[in-house]
């Protein structure tokens, strides 16, 4: 019998977004320290108390909301205890008691050893987290690091069989990814040290002209072109001013009931299941 448990996690700085074999789901990144509501804490969905460890948390809408102090680092790695939160909450809230196998993602820049390593070591192993009065111990059996941007690639249906540019937009890095007959081309990939988020003042405009001086020399316009990320749809009219071919990717879940289309932000955390099912045992 197999009892492996593939949860796929894109721990964005904004929202997480994840999928399993049977649900896809998202809720607020937000990370803050825990305090008194006077006023009562009126939770809602997505609002979270969390206890790790000796650390009490507001997680998600809540911690929006009520903290003060926001823990939000923006940087190019994801090798930080708030990815840690932020991944064992999901695993919390849709994992099991055991075999869990988590795919979470990294900047592409960030994809260093001891980053990669950094990240496998935080989440491996058996933890126990409290969520909402729900004190849960679970196994992390098998982690896997994978560049920001493959995701999307892999949640293609249809994937270009030659060449595929994908431009990733996230809430604190965008990374572009180059394909080239199934092979990710290291050199004309990268990550950009800035996203929806972290420069609220650019606009979209100014936003793809900052991708089009990053990707001169490296790509040429007319090539097949795919934009995900949560700001995607608001890009695309820019971005099509300039990419000749450039399309969104939405993914599709399939099941028996029928078929759903997600949106664009979707995107990694489709494609992460999709090479979970590859490099570990299927459900």
């Amino acid at each position: 019998m197999n009892d492996k448990w593939i949860l796929a996690i894109d721990a964005g700085a904004y929202e997480v977004k994840g999928r399993t074999k049977d649900e896809v789901f998202k809720f607020r990144s937000t990370i803050g320290p825990y305090r008194h509501l006077h006023l009562g804490n009126q939770m809602g969905i997505g609002d979270y108390i969390v206890e790790y460890g000796e650390e009490k948390l507001f997680v998600g809408n809540i911690a929006w909301r009520e903290c003060h102090a926001i823990r939000e680092p923006r940087d190019i790695s994801k090798a930080h205890e708030e990815t840690k939160i932020r991944v064992l909450v999901a695993v919390h809230q849709y994992g099991q008691t055991k075999g869990n196998c988590v795919v979470v993602g990294q900047p592409i820049h960030g994809m260093v050893k001891k980053d990669r390593e950094k990240i496998e070591n935080m989440l491996l192993g058996v933890h126990t987290i409290t969520v909402n009065n729900v004190k849960k111990t679970f196994d992390i059996e098998e982690v896997k690091v994978a560049p920001e941007g493959s995701g999307a690639y892999f949640s293609m249906a249809d994937r270009p069989e030659e060449i595929a540019n994908i431009i990733d937009t996230g809430s604190s890095t965008f990374n572009y990814l180059r394909v080239e007959d199934g092979y990710f081309i290291d050199r004309k990939s990268g990550t950009l040290a800035f996203g929806a988020e972290t420069h609220r003042e650019m606009t979209e405009n100014q936003m793809t002209v900052a991708i089009l001086a990053e990707l001169r020399g490296k790509w040429h316009l007319a090539e097949p072109t795919y934009l995900c990320g949560g700001i995607a749809e608001y890009l695309l009219p820019y971005m099509k001013e300039h990419f000749k071919n450039i399309q969104l990717i939405k993914p599709v879940h399939y099941r028996t009931n029928g078929a759903k289309t997600y949106s664009p932000q979707y995107a990694n955390a489709f494609g992460f299941y999709t090479l979970g099912k590859a490099v570990f045992t299927d459900e």
